[in-house]
């Protein structure tokens, strides 16, 4: 199995919509493509020096091919 990381810092003004549309627009849009067997999203507990607030979204997936699949026909 292989996890496909996504970090990112969101600024606080922007937090709630940005969560609302990972969870109900983009995770679930990833997932579609039938790469990926299973996601989940993580706040990451670190203070960053330009603020906002810091996510790990992580996807499983069953080979470095599958991933590569991924990033060829829909990352772009």
């Amino acid at each position: 199995m292989i996890i496909y990381n996504v970090t990112i810092n969101i600024e606080e003004s922007i937090n709630k919509d940005w969560l609302s549309w990972m969870q109900k627009t983009h995770i679930p849009k990833v997932m579609k493509t039938g790469i990926f067997v299973s996601a989940k999203m993580t706040r990451v507990m670190v203070e960053e020096q330009m603020g906002g607030i810091t996510y790990s979204i992580q996807y499983l997936c069953e080979s470095k091919s599958k991933l590569d699949e991924y990033q060829v026909q829909f990352a772009p």
